[in-house]
């Protein structure tokens, strides 16, 4: 067969695709008048991903740049598994000039074809129809059944595809790369070969360091029994409601070497000195937020009994969010309670023990606990509580002896026989379901050190320096399920490691550097104390030294 014949002929697609079909010709052949101006002003070349699968983004008018003027409409039917396609060409030779048609030009050719496809490839039929008339229905087509040749499909992405094709009656074969008129439907395209997100469950910390749904009797978790009274009564420490800062760090008189509690909150950096806090233990603060008019409202704990450090959330922005001391102690450590409804909270297990709100858990804000001269030298900037508490406390004076020190304790405990370490020994503890495990602060490097390891079945990174006195630990386990390496960068704190695609971070699992830089990698359950705490509350706990 040759294309040279009469203007009635044309090649369609069979009638047995279905109506879906039947509907792209009506509507794309309408495209006819425009689609050599198109192809001729418009060629569009772009970078675009791989696409693993044909969709619906593909549909579009597409051409080659050497044959201007010629082209194709391509429409995908992703529930059909169908590819329909229409080839906008000319005949084989140029028409004798005396040669006419009463519609159009008698070298015009229509080819279509149609037929499934398998991922980015589509194996299509052509079919070739011959005596019908301009919107006549008399008298019927007759279409060939078995077809007039075969066109592969394939496209390597959005932009780009291959029309390789076979015309059996004339003998002839080829290829022609072809490319979108115009990038309307490229967004759509990729946005539908992408991959579907890979679904991943990263271990996530517990909501608390208590027991998963406890059983509450008489509004308690913890017996009445369990909970001792330390001497003075509710508000016989007196914790600080209205904290006054110096804001200028080389005002303060305090020693170097003393520990302090360092806060990050945006950009507001605070230094909390155990001196004064071994006086008061709860301070209730505020921290101004650059993206919301509100203050976030947060209470910072420390007990001198446990050597513990907290930094929790208000539970509300209404009536009184502020903590008290209430003159109890639980296994020697702090217990609070909250001035809006006298619940008791524990320091150590940060979830409320007894009251109207038992079981209730604070969200918590990470803190760093390291000596004044190294907070200082990593954030000059940083404000330092001052002494000036408006209480008469002798802040240079420890107010328990030797208590830091020697083996003694001075109130009852759980699991007093576990003495594997001194009982005073500062570790970095971490809980991840069932699995606890510490770290003592002295075991790190004096510089900084770095592991990378899994604690029950979260993947996390340990940071350190003996020499600096802190520790931290982060689930190195991004949300999208990345896991990252680490190793320790020296000299350069507040940095302390960076990751295997070169990031670096800080103390508070803050990238400063890199690709990921603002990203910040997941709090883990842990914060430091003595070991006898740690024992007491999570007995079992392994020890890496």
């Amino acid at each position: 067969m040759s294309f040279k014949t009469e203007a009635n002929d044309c090649s369609c697609i069979s009638g047995n695709i279905g109506a879906k079909i039947a509907y792209f010709f009506k509507t794309h052949l309408l495209f006819a008048l425009v689609l050599p101006f198109l192809m001729a002003t418009q060629a569009v070349k772009a970078e675009s991903p791989p696409i693993e699968t044909l969709n619906a983004g593909i549909n579009d008018a597409w051409f080659s740049p050497a044959t201007a003027g010629q082209g194709f409409f391509i429409t995908v039917y992703p529930d059909l598994g169908v590819v329909a396609l229409a080839w906008f060409t000319y005949d084989t030779e140029l028409p004798l000039p005396e040669a006419e048609a009463n519609l159009g030009n008698p070298g015009h050719r229509w080819l279509t074809a149609s037929g499934p496809f398998v991922g980015n490839t589509a194996n299509l039929t052509v079919f070739v129809s011959r005596g019908g008339e301009f919107d006549a229905a008399n008298p019927v087509p007759v279409t060939d059944p078995v077809g007039d040749g075969t066109i592969v499909l394939e496209f390597a992405d959005c932009t780009q595809g291959l029309v390789k094709y076979e015309i059996t009656s004339l003998g002839i074969s080829g290829e022609i790369p072809i490319q979108r008129v115009a990038s309307d439907n490229t967004a759509l395209c990729e946005t539908l070969a992408a991959p579907d997100p890979i679904e991943c469950t990263r271990p996530e910390p517990d909501d608390s360091h208590g027991e998963n749904d406890p059983v509450v009797i008489n509004t308690g978790i913890v017996p009445q029994s369990d909970l001792i009274e330390g001497g003075p009564g509710p508000d016989g420490i007196p914790a600080l409601t209205v904290p006054l800062f110096i804001q200028d760090a080389n005002l303060s008189s305090l020693d170097p070497s003393e520990l302090v509690v360092g806060v990050r909150i945006g950009n507001q950096i605070r230094a909390y000195p155990h001196n004064i806090l071994n006086w008061h233990e709860v301070v209730n603060d505020s921290f101004r937020l650059e993206d919301t008019p509100q203050n976030l409202r947060a209470t910072l704990s420390y007990c001198p009994l446990t050597g513990s450090a907290m930094l929790w959330e208000a539970l509300t922005t209404r009536g009184d969010i502020t903590f008290g001391t209430s003159g109890l102690l639980y296994n020697s450590n702090l217990v609070m309670y909250d001035r809006a409804t006298n619940s008791l909270w524990s320091q150590m297990m940060e979830q409320s023990i007894r009251g109207s709100r038992v079981t209730w858990i604070p969200d918590r804000l990470p803190v760093l606990e390291t000596t004044w001269g190294v907070w200082k030298d990593m954030y000059p900037e940083t404000w330092i509580l001052s002494e000036n508490t408006g209480w008469s406390r002798n802040y240079s004076l420890y107010p328990y002896g030797s208590y830091r020190t020697n083996l003694s304790l001075l109130f009852p405990v759980n699991n007093i026989d576990d003495t594997r370490l001194h009982p005073k020994e500062r570790v970095l503890g971490i809980n991840v379901g069932d699995a606890s495990k510490v770290y003592t602060i002295a075991s790190f490097p004096a510089n900084v050190g770095v592991t990378n390891e899994t604690v029950g079945d979260m993947r996390v990174v340990v940071a350190g320096s003996s020499g600096s006195n802190f520790a931290m630990v982060f689930n190195r386990e991004l949300e999208d399920c990345t896991l990252l390496e680490f190793e320790a960068v020296q000299d350069k704190l507040p940095v302390v490691m960076r990751d295997n695609e070169g990031n670096e971070w800080d103390v508070f699992g803050v990238a400063v550097s890199g690709a990921r830089t603002g990203q910040q990698l997941q709090k883990t359950n842990s914060y430091v104390a003595y070991w006898f705490s740690w024992t007491a509350f999570f007995p079992g706990a392994s020890i890496r030294q």
